[in-house]
């Protein structure tokens, strides 16, 4: 496996190196990216900015918004976030779910445990502690390879967090379905105390219970003994390094330094699509009607601009967990009559897979109003 690290802190660089790592680098084996982001909203491909952050306080407390390439839900992460990206060759028979398992979540929650903490993979690629979320797990394929990314939270500002990703209540009833926000934890929360004179192996969060091992309670000191404030906080890499003997230790890692040739690249992406605002806030989508329903895989709205029984276009948001951009599915519904079987006609269940993840054909065709459409007088060909 190849290793990556960068110090920056801008959340574009990062999503711009994937995409360079994919497209132009193309490694032959896996490699591991660990970084981490100022103070940042990170909007999934499919959703509506206006309607997952306040960009209001977000521009006045300095608080970037950028959207990443991989569906799911807003998630917001700062300097207390440790960031981590696996990217691998794509093929047909590559098992997307198994990369979350071996990949993210096996070495993610073994260097938990070695630290006293006790985590789970669960629900759609979350990783849990005590039934709350630590962190969240996205993928996407592009290139011929798949990226899958996830955000260890362990020692975020929740409360910040908690103020920029909520809105007003009258944009959700009005305009759209928004993610479903999980209970969320810091890792931090779960260390044992040892080095404070607490019981060894006892959570400062939940009274104890999480792991006795000399390693564990080891690890978790270097991390408790280094808690410190701003970017360069010694409790962090003091964490980085312990997933980094993670992934080491499962798979074997190699360095690899990205070039001036490699950065000068990164930059040009970064500036043209991911610091970009009609990258970030280009989805606002033009619609005559819109519906919106949540299933197991997620949320789905469908906006549609339907004009003589037709519909024109189409623009379907969410935090479904796609791997595919769901602009193609979206030409693909583009010009076909807005009725129940042409619009099943139009599309696989391929398709729908591909561009909504667990979401199914029939859960998104349940999504277009068409009684409702008929009623407006839209009519129908």
């Amino acid at each position: 496996m190849i290793y990556v690290y960068s110090e920056s802190m801008d959340c574009a660089f990062h999503f711009a190196a994937e995409e360079y790592v994919m497209e132009t680098l193309r490694p032959a084996a896996p490699a591991l990216m660990l970084w981490r982001t100022d103070r940042t909203v990170m909007l999934g491909a499919n959703q509506v900015a206006e309607l997952e952050a306040d960009l209001a306080y977000a521009r006045a407390n300095g608080v970037a918004v950028v959207r990443r390439s991989s569906g799911g839900g807003a998630i917001y992460t700062d300097p207390g976030v440790l960031l981590y990206t696996i990217i691998l060759p794509f093929t047909e028979r590559t098992d997307a779910k198994a990369v979350v398992a071996d990949y993210l979540a096996v070495p993610a929650i073994k260097a938990l445990g070695r630290m006293g903490v006790s985590a789970s993979l669960e629900g759609r690629n979350d990783i849990l502690v005590s039934g709350k979320k630590i962190c969240g797990i996205a993928q996407y394929i592009r290139h011929g390879y798949l990226c899958s990314h996830g955000s260890l939270l362990f020692d975020a500002d929740l409360a910040e967090l908690a103020r920029v990703l909520t809105v007003s209540g009258e944009k959700i009833v009005s305009k759209a379905l928004r993610s479903v926000r999980s209970r969320v934890t810091n890792i931090a929360e779960y260390l044992p105390r040892a080095a404070d004179g607490g019981k060894l192996g006892e959570s400062a969060a939940d009274g104890g219970g999480i792991g006795e091992s000399a390693r564990g309670v080891a690890a978790s000191d270097k991390v408790s003994a280094n808690r410190g404030a701003g970017h360069d906080r010694p409790d962090i890499r003091a964490f980085m390094e312990i997933l980094h003997e993670s992934w080491d230790e499962e798979f074997g890692l190699t360095g690899y330094d990205f070039t001036s040739n490699d950065l000068v690249a990164i930059e040009k992406l970064r500036e043209e699509k991911y610091a970009s605002d009609a990258w970030t806030f280009g989805r606002a989508p033009r619609y005559s009607y819109r519906d919106a329903k949540r299933f197991p895989g997620g949320g789905v709205e469908v906006f549609a601009d339907v004009k003589g029984g037709v519909v024109e276009s189409v623009k379907i948001t969410g935090d479904f967990l796609a791997l595919r951009p769901v602009a193609d599915l979206e030409e693909k519904l583009a010009g076909t009559p807005f009725r129940a079987e042409a619009l099943a006609a139009a599309v696989t269940g391929e398709d729908v897979a591909d561009a909504l993840g667990s979401i199914t054909k029939d859960e998104l065709l349940s999504v277009f109003p068409y009684d409702r459409i008929l009623e407006r007088g839209m009519g129908f060909p």
